[in-house]
């Protein structure tokens, strides 16, 4: 492998002409092997304060890129490419935040920004027989490890057994094998990494960027699975979609009215969702043994909603399976069930609630600003914005000298649980290191700036700002630039 330095000259070879005042460019590189990263995007982001509008390109064959005529200002580079973690220009290592630098209009920049990009991590393993035989075409599903836990990514096994689940964030997981039947029609039911059916034994998995964690290897349990079956109601015999959702993942069939019959379904709990043309349905069931279901096929009205103003409203769904994908309402059908809502509110508003009219439960609290809503057939929906948000502002410094674009982390603590997170806000000081967050919610938060801390790790903890925010409050709140 040839030493980084000579592949920067090489990868810059062929183009160095002369650099003309407000010249941004460089080269990336793989963090791992040295080796340039072609066709991954590349952002020439403006700080606040720096009067342009920011800037996109992709990467060349050798990684390099050239923002030419750039006005003078405070800029960051920020590289993104599926697979790897963005990377920054000047952050110390993959996952921080980079150092902001300026480019001025009475000088050269010949400066080669190079940027080193880390893979994101990965979980790799097999799923195992009695004789610790793989299994082929199993399906594995990963969770996260935090309560409540929530289905982000699926693989199947090779034909060896083998599995591997990568583009995973920084963090702690629990892995799954899904239940099914082998080839000599003996039943397995879904089970946790390292052993065993219940999520309480499962061994969460800690990986770092550009780790893999291997050989995690799941034993499967042998275990009775069940047959549903049913009957289907439905308008003028129209076919019907009918997904079968566990947290484990989901089977869809294609009916008609009339009978249906679905086998092998591990134990637990499934959700049944109906769908057809203008009609739907939504059921939860308890499977532990064989059972009949009667799934109708209701007639669906677009939500009714109020109070959003002029503001968007976005939905996506929130089965077991994991959040599906963001849509905004444009006065389609949803299909019944469990859903999540959201606005994004002008800087002079905040979002207090998002709920079903009527409702007069107690308002659940909001994961990373989405409500939960349980909508029917002909949804009414009631957003709750308030004109009296909460914000932040303060600067940060260093040596009571003030940090250009010095990176800001803000979190929303759990009144319940203060150790997790209910929302969290990224943002960079202006030029002069003046740093803003509007359109808050009352609440407690956590707040840093660090070039070199990670917000999660213990020290970082320790050394935050906490403040408790009440409704329509502006407060101050300086901060020192946290070094470990």
């Amino acid at each position: 492998m040839k030493p980084l330095a000579a592949l920067l000259a090489l990868a810059v070879s062929g183009f160095s002409v002369h650099v003309r005042a407000a010249t941004v460019q460089g080269v990336i590189f793989d963090d791992e092997t040295s080796n340039p990263i072609a066709r991954s995007q590349v952002t020439l982001d403006p700080l606040p304060g720096t009067k342009t509008r920011r800037a996109t390109m992709l990467a060349d064959d050798h990684g390099r890129y050239v923002f030419s005529s750039v006005p003078p200002g405070w800029y960051i580079v920020r590289v993104s490419r599926i697979g790897f973690e963005t990377g920054e220009f000047g952050q110390l290592r993959p996952g921080l935040p980079g150092k902001p630098f300026e480019v001025r209009d009475d000088s050269d920049d010949d400066q080669l920004r190079q940027i080193l990009m880390r893979r994101q991590a990965a979980i790799s393993g097999s799923v195992v027989d009695d004789n610790n035989i793989g299994i082929p075409d199993w399906v594995v599903s990963v969770y996260t490890a935090r309560p409540p836990i929530k289905r982000i990514a699926e693989a199947k096994t090779n034909d060896r057994g083998d599995f591997r689940v990568g583009e995973l964030e920084r963090g702690t997981y629990i892995v799954r094998a899904g239940g099914g039947q082998l080839e000599d029609q003996s039943e397995l039911v879904p089970a946790y990494y390292k052993y065993g059916t219940a999520l309480s034994g499962a061994e969460p998995i800690f990986v770092r960027l550009g780790e893999t964690a291997a050989f995690t290897v799941i034993h499967t349990v042998a275990g009775q699975l069940f047959d549903l079956s049913g009957q289907i109601l439905a308008p003028d015999n129209r076919p019907i979609s009918i997904a079968l959702i566990s947290d484990s993942g989901r089977r869809t069939i294609s009916a008609k009215a009339g009978p249906f019959l679905v086998s092998g379904l591990a134990p637990g709990t499934w959700e049944i969702l109906a769908q057809g043309a203008g009609c739907g349905s939504y059921q939860t069931i308890l499977i532990d043994r064989n059972a009949f279901v009667r799934v109708e096929c209701d007639a669906l009205s677009a939500p009714v909603v109020t109070g959003a103003g002029s503001h968007p409203v976005y939905a996506r769904r929130a089965d077991l399976d994991g959040p599906g994908d963001e849509l905004e309402l444009h006065g389609q059908a949803l299909a019944p069930g469990p859903w999540e809502f959201m606005v994004r509110p002008s800087s002079d508003q905040y979002l207090v609630s998002i709920r079903n009219q009527g409702d007069t439960t107690p308002v659940p609290l909001a994961q990373d600003g989405w409500f939960p809503v349980q909508v029917g057939t002909a949804p009414q929906l009631q957003v709750n914005l308030s004109n009296k948000p909460a914000s932040i502002s303060g600067n940060v410094t260093a040596s009571s000298m003030p940090v250009t674009g010095a990176p800001v982390f803000l979190q929303l603590l759990n009144p319940v649980t203060p150790e997790l997170v209910l929302q969290a806000w990224e943002a960079r000081a202006d030029v002069k290191g003046h740093y803003v967050f509007n359109s808050l919610p009352p609440g407690d938060y956590r707040l840093m700036s660090s070039y070199e801390l990670d917000y999660d790790e213990p020290v970082a903890r320790e050394k935050s700002s906490t403040l408790r925010l009440a409704e329509g409050q502006s407060a101050e709140q300086p901060l020192e630039l946290l070094q470990p």
